[in-house]
């Protein structure tokens, strides 16, 4: 989602007026983005490359501009009382992102290295930005949605699936919402060719493992499943009798390269007279909610890789997590799920994606002999060799 570039003017030439130290203030703030000078810093770790370092110190950049910008619009009475609420939530909510940045300098320094960034980050809603959520779709490799929801009438429908089959209103409104915001989607049609009727009920009642199982027979990357329970009641109101609309509508958004969950949201619309105008309510709502929640995970540019491992052992494994940790740009973490035997289950947590992380594993730089003997959505087996 962000986007660099690169610019080898000096600071002076950007603000006059600006001293430039340990934590830069902002320069110029406009109606919906403030444009930061940010300065980052990252140890040089040992055995560990001066590109990961320069990587860490633009990421630390980043993280310290969108601190800034938000800061601009919180009022002053705010800030002092929820300032630790507000630093610890920071990059779990889209209050504040970065839409692009240009890197002013940069220098090693000792054991350290040091950027500063120019950096527009943006306080609008990142739903309402079509463009920075076109990047955000093409770094992730345009992940297609699937929709199953089902509109009931009461939970007990959930037992009569050959009516749900052909129920298709509420889910078709969230596939709309998701397909204007530019994701692409997996069509209805697709979807009900692939599904029997027990696995539409095991998913209704939120089993995801068949969830993820149809989403990726269907070709999809992302599933949003769940129900609508729309229910409807009679209350007097101005004197007259009017019929009153609610739904409560539970969904979750499940990752089908990984099996987990992406988002969840749970909410409940109430309004007289208009059936539609409940349920468009209702759809528009969970939609942004999951979209929202998806998008912010994008923003923080987590992804997690498993990597299965055979011919193991404790000193292949220990040598691997620590080469993968040093050497790959974008790594965060390495942890050891599980050690069985010869055959051994590691995560990484990082910033890029698995294509990126296998380019990376494949290229010779790391001192530990393997094969890579598979791989599929977010997971790679690999076999150690001697």
């Amino acid at each position: 989602m962000i986007v660099p570039q690169t610019d080898t003017a000096s600071v002076s030439q950007f603000s006059t007026s600006l001293e430039v130290t340990a934590e830069p203030a902002a320069t110029t703030v406009l109606q919906s983005e403030t444009e930061i000078l940010a300065e980052g810093v990252a140890a040089l770790e040992f055995q560990g490359g001066m590109d990961i370092a320069r990587d860490h110190a633009i990421d630390d950049a980043l993280r310290k501009a969108v601190e800034q910008g938000v800061g601009a619009y919180i009022n002053s009475e705010t800030q002092v009382n929820n300032f630790q609420l507000i630093s610890d939530n920071i990059y779990s909510k889209t209050s504040g992102y970065v839409s692009n940045y240009r890197i002013v300098t940069e220098e090693q320094s000792g054991n350290l290295y040091r950027v500063i960034i120019r950096a527009v980050v943006k306080t609008d809603n990142i739903e309402n930005d079509l463009a920075a959520i076109g990047i955000l779709l093409g770094e992730q490799g345009r992940p297609r949605i699937m929709v199953v929801v089902k509109e009931l009438g009461s939970m007990a429908e959930l037992s009569n699936t050959g009516s749900l089959m052909g129920s298709l209103m509420f889910e078709t409104m969230i596939l709309d919402n998701f397909r204007q915001q530019g994701f692409p989607v997996v069509d209805a049609a697709t979807v009900a060719s692939i599904m029997e009727r027990d696995q539409l009920k095991l998913i209704l009642e939120g089993d995801d493992a068949t969830a993820t199982l149809i989403g990726l027979e269907a070709g999809a990357e992302i599933v949003i499943a769940g129900t609508a329970l729309h229910t409807q009641d009679s209350q007097a109101i101005a004197g007259s009798l009017r019929e009153i609309h609610e739904y409560q509508v539970s969904t979750r958004a499940i990752n089908t390269r990984t099996g987990t969950l992406l988002a969840g949201s749970a909410i409940t619309v109430t309004l007289p007279f208009s059936e539609s105008q409940a349920r468009s309510q209702a759809a528009d709502t969970s939609s942004s909610e999951l979209a929202s929640a998806i998008l912010s995970s994008w923003i923080q540019r987590e992804n997690t890789t498993v990597i299965v491992a055979t011919n193991a052992d404790f000193d292949r494994v220990q040598t691997l997590r620590s080469e993968l940790r040093l050497k790959l740009r974008g790594v965060l973490d390495v942890i050891t799920r599980d050690f069985i035997g010869s055959r051994a289950t590691l995560e990484i947590l990082s910033e890029t994606s698995t294509a990126q992380i296998i380019d990376e594993m494949t290229s010779g730089e790391l001192n530990v002999n393997f094969q890579v003997t598979g791989m599929s959505g977010n997971r790679i087996d690999i076999r150690f060799t001697d």
